[in-house]
């Protein structure tokens, strides 16, 4: 072999020894900063005993989940929509501390929504409801398999006791619908705005 070929091929096979040497050394400096194995995997969800450490307040189930309201066409995703949304954001004083399930009935089984319902974070006060209605409901994205539908929502909500004066509010979230097998539209996953200053 001549000079001029040995230089490029001596270069070549230096190039790999590094590399393979990098990845050695990279993959063992990982190795020695892997958690104990009695840690859970980052991103996994807190155990009780976790909480308990962390002196968190449980967050307790609300009332077992009502069914889908019968007037409301299951296989009409705007009418899926509009109505998880109303029950979802519509909550009593007996909520505090607690999540709601009123539209389970309305979500995919097993997601959040229907596992958990909403957490109840601002309870109306003693003696006052909060009911909501959707105001203003846009398709913003679909699947093209027509299997998912992403709507911006508008919730107006109305706080107040039977009867009295009204506190007004309107909040935007983001719903996602997936149709089912037989042919009905569930929410798979809903995404309020903060309030303005919880950000």
């Amino acid at each position: 072999m001549s000079r001029t070929l040995l230089r490029p091929v001596l270069a070549a096979g230096a190039a790999v020894v590094v590399a393979v040497l990098a990845l050695l050394l990279v993959g063992a400096a990982g190795a020695l900063q892997a958690p104990p194995s009695s840690d859970p995997p980052l991103g996994a969800a807190l155990s009780d005993e976790d909480r308990a450490a962390l002196g968190a307040v449980p967050a307790e189930r609300g009332a077992p989940p009502a069914a889908a309201d019968p007037g409301v066409d299951l296989t009409d995703p705007e009418a899926v929509a509009r109505a998880y949304l109303a029950a979802a954001h519509s909550v009593a004083p007996g909520d505090a501390g607690r999540t709601q399930l009123r539209a389970a009935g309305y979500a995919v089984p097993g997601s959040t929504a229907a596992a958990v319902g909403v957490v109840v974070l601002d309870p109306p006060p003693a003696g006052s409801l909060r009911t909501a209605t959707v105001t203003a409901l846009e398709l913003v994205a679909a699947d093209a398999g027509g299997t998912r539908r992403g709507y911006r929502a508008e919730v107006g909500t109305a706080t107040g006791p039977p009867g009295g004066a009204l506190a007004v509010d309107l909040v935007t979230s983001r719903i996602v619908l997936a149709r089912q097998a037989d042919g009905r539209w569930l929410v798979a996953a809903e995404n309020p705005d903060l309030p303005t200053g919880e950000d």
